[in-house]
């Protein structure tokens, strides 16, 4: 029996419902009865199919012993689910000698035709059309043109250069809006009766065919009808939950789409630059903001030059130091002047001109954020001093200790080794330690020195993480366990970084010497652990346990698996010192204990204690 047959005999309508689900199941249906599901072939024990969706998907149905499985290359089924391209082709094959109109009739016995190899079908397809009368041709083109807007607009348009005219712009913007609109809205201010997902599949759909209209050649028009339905995606952006993406996916698509078939075409600059600003200035979308920088090939001077001219005279009406803060006004205004400002920045990296880009900013504080470009646009233009200024300008405004900052300070670092001011580069990584110590600056700053006669930086930085702690609360050579529990959230931060280092280095005793004397974060004590289970397991036997009963402590079922894992790890350490003392007690405690906690005596199992197993 082939796969196909044994598909059809074991699937019903009722099994295809429960695995997909009623939403999908209808949505499935419809791709069914619009003969989506193409090149049905049987390989390898599976059965394969193609369903034309937002694109091509693959879908794939076999057996594992008794159990069904699938997958297709939709998003929707990226966690298993049985999607509508996977129903359809379930539906394809329940019902394949049945019309969809005849979806009730009795269940006959089917086979799938043709289900022996692709290159066969393909083969005898090809064969079978080449041979078919034009007039039986015609009527089958002419009969899926019906059914299939992108084939008919395909052959239309074909039809309409013949006679020297271009794509129908009015009736390609009508199939625009209705593709993206969303019916009425529910009280929440959303679209109620169309899913996000279908919604999303009669959008691309149009930019399918938007493709096409690009590939064959028509780029002027394409750039027009994207930015159209680019708007049209705005507005949907307000009326479509997009938690999955759907409405973000699109207008990247059409912003792409959009720039693509500028530069393959001759847009007119002036033209284009209109365009871009009512794009960048009038939609909530991003995905043209500093659209001049992002087109200035495109563009040109001519377009730069006109895009200035419609964007310059509303930025300088913006206050440069309003009163109060920006953020207490009214919200559009702040979202207007926020564009309008952007738009200007595009222009000015367009153009090159670090003073423009500095100008265009126009406030009374440049952020931190924003120096590096600063920067960077002036050594660009060759101007290196300014650009050095612009990024200790940064730096300070973000504190040398920011992790925000190491861009900046790596291209602050680069030119000051550039003007041959090595050990002025060096020092602002030693500032970085200093304001906010951790491993990683630590590391960063004995990356950066590599001068013969450089310092022991590593040594430096220990003795001042040593210099911002007092003389510790403990000397014990050991510690139990509610000592580890005790000191977890009274660890001074310096202490922690200094046992990271430490360990780090290879310096594990005097890692854990700072941990006993100091304390260290729950983090730490466990890596401690890891590191002295040979030389000290006794010490790393402590500290699982203290972990241990803090999980099961906290009473979270799911986290009772770590809880086990370290009591087999307590076992194994005891074990290998041969002194069952160290873990049987603790076993007997935690069965006993906690014995009503039934998931954790679960997840235990059959773990025996050491001395009986000896």
């Amino acid at each position: 029996m082939s796969i196909a047959e044994e598909l059809a005999g074991t699937l019903d309508p009722r099994m295809i419902g429960d695995l997909a689900g009623p939403e999908v199941y209808e949505r499935g249906v419809g791709y069914w009865e619009d003969g989506r599901v193409q090149s049905v072939v049987e390989e390898d024990g599976r059965l394969r199919a193609v369903v034309r969706g937002t694109m091509p998907y693959a879908v794939e149905l076999w057996f594992e012993g008794d159990e069904l499985l699938w997958s297709c290359s939709c998003p929707a089924a990226e966690n298993g689910s049985f999607c509508k391209h996977c129903t359809a082709v379930a539906l394809t094959l329940l019902y394949a000698d049945v019309q969809p109109d005849d979806v009730d009739a009795p269940k006959r016995d089917r086979d799938l035709r043709g289900t022996h190899s692709a290159d066969d079908d393909s083969e005898l397809f090809e064969g079978f059309v080449r041979r078919l009368d034009p007039e039986r041709l015609a009527d089958i083109v002419l009969s899926q043109s019906a059914g299939d807007w992108r084939l008919r607009e395909q052959l239309l348009l074909e039809a309409r250069s013949e006679r020297g005219l271009g794509p129908d712009m009015a009736q390609w913007r009508e199939r625009i809006d209705s593709a993206f609109a969303t019916g009425g809205l529910d009280r929440w201010g959303y679209a109620h009766h169309r899913d996000p997902a279908d919604w999303a599949d009669s959008v691309n759909e149009v930019i399918d065919a938007l493709d096409d209209l690009a590939a064959a050649g028509h780029h002027e028009s394409v750039a027009d009808l994207a930015s159209h339905a680019y708007i049209r995606a705005d507005v949907a952006m307000g009326e479509i939950d997009d938690s999955y993406g759907w409405v973000t996916s699109v207008a990247e698509r059409l912003a792409h789409l959009h720039l693509q078939a500028c530069e393959e075409g001759s847009p007119d600059p002036a033209a284009l630059a209109q365009r871009l600003a009512k794009l960048e200035l009038s939609c909530g979308l991003d995905h043209f903001i500093r659209s001049a920088g992002k087109y200035a090939h495109v563009l040109g001077p001519e377009g730069l030059a006109a895009f200035r001219e419609i964007v310059e005279p509303q930025w300088l009406k913006i206050d440069p130091a309003p009163n109060g803060d920006a953020w207490q006004r009214d919200y559009r205004l702040h979202q207007s002047e926020f564009r309008l400002r952007q738009a200007m920045i595009g222009w000015a990296l367009a153009i090159g001109d670090p003073d423009a880009l500095v100008e265009a900013h126009r406030s009374e504080r440049i952020r931190p954020d924003e120096t590096l470009e600063i920067a960077r646009a002036y050594e660009a233009a060759g101007r290196h001093d300014e650009a050095v200024e612009w990024a200790r300008t940064g730096l300070s405004g973000y504190g040398h200790g920011s992790w925000h900052a190491d861009d900046l300070r790596d291209f602050l670092a680069r030119k000051l080794r550039e003007r041959g001011e090595d050990g002025s580069a060096i020092d602002l990584y030693w500032n970085a330690f200093t304001a906010s110590p951790s491993q990683q600056a630590c590391r960063t700053l004995l990356a950066q020195d590599r001068r013969p006669d450089a310092p022991d930086w590593l040594e430096r930085c220990l003795t001042h993480l040593r210099s911002r702690l007092g003389p510790g609360s403990s000397a014990v050579s050991s510690v139990p366990g509610d000592v580890i529990a005790s000191n977890i959230d009274e660890a001074p931060s310096a202490a922690v970084v200094l046992a990271e280092i430490l360990l780090y280095e290879g310096r594990c005793d005097e890692a854990w010497q700072v941990a006993l004397e100091q304390g260290t974060s729950k983090e730490m004590w466990m890596k401690l652990a890891q590191a002295r289970e040979q030389t000290a397991p006794r010490d790393s036997i402590a500290i699982y346990e203290s972990e241990a009963l803090a999980i099961i402590g906290r009473k979270r079922p799911n986290d009772y698996r770590h809880a086990v894992d370290l009591l087999a790890r307590i076992r194994r350490l005891a074990a290998e010192a041969d002194e069952p003392a160290l873990f049987d007690p603790l076993l007997h405690h935690v069965r006993t204990a906690h014995k009503p906690k039934r998931r954790l005596q679960s997840e235990l199992g059959e773990m025996k204690p050491l001395a009986r197993s000896c």
